[in-house]
């Protein structure tokens, strides 16, 4: 039986853009919640004006002032980050962990793969822990070390997509499928004879 690995392989990609922007370019994650918010704003501004233009529309005016509104907060989004970054990763971080030590405690992998896995989880929820109680409250320094958490995740996806890769292209000419079938017992073997 085949197993998809499509997911692991989508989820490297996004971490790994993720985690390179995290860690080398800070800026361009500020500038992403400012092009957002500037959107939502000039959106909502449309929509207030085609309020005020008709008097069927005067209906859109709170929709479109609590559209500034969101707009706003997600302009103030960066900074609130930043504030908070550590915290937020840390909760975020540990999340992951717990999950990653659910999934290598419940499924069924090869001894390798569990262990990896397992080891893995260990390390973030480590991390997580660390990052919460945060000792330095240097912003820079966690965020760096939040990419790069992100660029190992990414990493440990695309070891996944790999091994799954491998056990379904593997030709195993020794595995039989008995699915379906039923050994006989006493009494068809002797009717059999």
């Amino acid at each position: 039986m085949k197993i998809d690995n499509s997911n692991y392989i989508l989820k490297g990609i996004l971490l790994t853009i993720c985690g390179i922007l995290f860690t080398f370019f800070p800026g361009v994650l500020s500038w992403v919640f400012y092009i957002i918010g500037g959107a939502i704003i000039v959106g909502s501004a449309f929509t207030v004006l085609g309020g005020l233009g008709s008097g069927d529309g005067a209906g859109l005016i709170p929709a479109g002032v609590i559209g500034v509104l969101i707009g706003l907060f997600v302009m103030y989004l960066p900074k609130f980050i930043a504030a908070q970054i550590s915290l937020i990763a840390g909760i975020v971080i540990a999340i992951v962990a717990i999950t990653q030590i659910v999934k290598a405690l419940s499924k069924d992998f090869t001894k390798g793969l569990k262990l990896l896995q397992l080891i893995f989880g260990i390390l973030l929820l480590v991390c997580s822990i660390f990052l919460i109680f945060n000792p330095f409250k240097g912003g820079n320094i966690i965020r760096v070390i939040i990419g790069i958490v992100m660029l190992m995740f990414a990493a440990f996806n695309y070891y996944v997509a790999y091994v799954i890769n491998q056990r379904n292209s593997s030709n195993s000419p020794d595995v039989i499928d008995v699915t379906g079938y039923t050994a006989p017992d006493d009494e068809d073997h002797k009717r059999l004879q």
